[in-house]
């Protein structure tokens, strides 16, 4: 594991546990979500979703990329 890897991981747990903390405060119990990618592309992630909603998520994910790929890039359309 990289030095990169580690360093999100705790960043990551740290933001989760402060979210986890201020949606109690207030009240709330929701599914989250954080995600970070290090300079490698590995992926680091911090829930308390179930594996289901992360399923839906990674299908979303998909989606949204495959449309983004199709779509024209900015520096490409004509002005």
């Amino acid at each position: 594991m990289t030095n990169a890897v580690r360093t999100v991981e705790k960043v990551l747990t740290e933001a989760d546990v402060l979210i986890r903390f201020r949606l109690k405060e207030v009240g709330l119990d929701l599914p989250h979500l954080v995600i970070a990618a290090t300079p490698d592309g590995e992926v680091v992630l911090r829930s308390n979703v179930d594996p289901d909603v992360l399923r839906s998520f990674s299908e979303d994910l998909k989606n949204i990329a495959d449309e983004l790929e199709a779509s024209p890039r900015r520096d490409n359309q004509a002005h």
